[in-house]
């Protein structure tokens, strides 16, 4: 009896210790948040090193909140925000692969699963130069998500053509300026043109009509008008 007193009186302590230095989600975000804007506020003053101190800093917030709470509904929030410093901030690409990859992985059915798993193929795409892996990523991403789910979302559509163009070995200059004109023909509820069915602008100069001639029916017209006018017949028309 005593012994399991005892017992109580040591773990109890420890636990409302643990309990008490937990942060809580909310403030392990805003932490972040404050660590973030600290990183672009040195930016702005060109303290680069210091920025990117911040940036690392935030991003170990971020970490240390997966690690206490990976089932958080905020989770998939918080793998893409780490994905994205590494990428706009840090330029560290491989890492930004390894979080987007790991949100596709853990969290595969919200919303920001579809934009990580595009990202990967894009980082592959412009920022590695892997095309091979973009290939492969894009394929990946549109046997997922083969149709985007609203008219203002064009992940689907985008990674189709990007696509593509890396099967087809041409940039997104070759398609615009290969696309045949006056065949601007744009999908029923689309806000803006597809990029495959934009057209470039002519800007061959206009040509100039040559001056007509007088006809002489024409001729004839302005001597009637003059003959109304003045009540006068012009010399060459007399008999």
């Amino acid at each position: 009896m005593y012994k399991s007193k005892f017992l109580l009186a040591l773990i109890l302590p420890a636990f409302l210790l643990v309990s008490c230095s937990k942060e809580t989600e909310e403030t392990m975000l805003m932490n972040a948040k404050a660590k973030m804007e600290e990183a672009k506020k040195l930016e702005g003053e060109n303290k680069a090193e210091d920025a990117k101190k911040a940036y690392g800093e935030a991003i170990e917030i971020y970490k240390s909140f997966l690690e206490e709470y990976p089932a958080s509904q905020r989770a998939p929030e918080v793998y893409k925000n780490i994905a994205k410093i590494y990428v706009d901030n840090l330029r560290d690409y491989a890492n930004a692969v390894k979080y987007y990859e790991e949100l596709t992985q853990k969290h595969p059915n919200s919303k920001e699963s579809k934009y990580g798993m595009f990202m990967v193929a894009f980082i592959y795409d412009e920022m590695m130069k892997d095309k091979e892996k973009a290939k492969e990523n894009y394929r990946k991403f549109l046997d997922k998500y083969p149709n985007d789910e609203g008219p203002n979302e064009k992940m689907s559509e985008s990674a189709r053509m990007m696509l593509q163009m890396l099967d087809e070995n041409r940039s997104i200059e070759d398609i615009i300026k290969n696309i045949p004109r006056d065949t601007i023909k744009t999908q029923s509820g689309d806000k803006k043109p597809n990029i495959d069915t934009v057209h470039l602008e002519d800007r061959r100069p206009e040509k100039k009509e040559s001056p007509e001639k007088d006809s002489p029916q024409k001729d004839s017209q302005q001597k009637d008008s003059q003959e109304k006018d003045d009540g006068t017949i012009p010399e060459d028309t007399k008999q």
